[in-house]
């Protein structure tokens, strides 16, 4: 189950806790698309995040090519062992961009 915290404000940060995967995409797409209304860039926190696949890596990598193409900057944070090796397995930098990292 994948919970939400998230910090408005013009740099909003959308604090991810559980696991991200098929049953937790919806949470994880209207949390960020409802931070993302208005900012010029948003960041997801990995920290709490204790399970990632690649249902949610793929949701994860939609969210950022489709706010990229409105004009809205993504950037991780803070992204654990288990999802690190994930997003290397599956090659996400190479999908969304060094700059999405750049703080992780």
């Amino acid at each position: 189950m994948l919970q939400t915290t998230t910090t408005l404000g013009p740099a909003p940060t959308v604090r991810l806790s559980g696991e991200v995967d098929l049953d937790s995409a919806d949470v994880l797409r209207a949390a960020v698309a409802e931070a993302a209304r208005g900012a010029r860039n948003v960041t997801i926190d990995f920290a709490d995040v204790k399970f990632i696949d690649s249902s949610g890596t793929g949701v994860f990598v939609r969210l950022c090519l489709d706010l990229r193409s409105q004009g809205v900057a993504v950037s991780a944070r803070d992204l654990p062992p288990q999802v690190r090796g994930v997003f290397d397995m599956l090659r996400v930098r190479e999908l969304v961009g060094d700059e999405v990292f750049a703080s992780a």
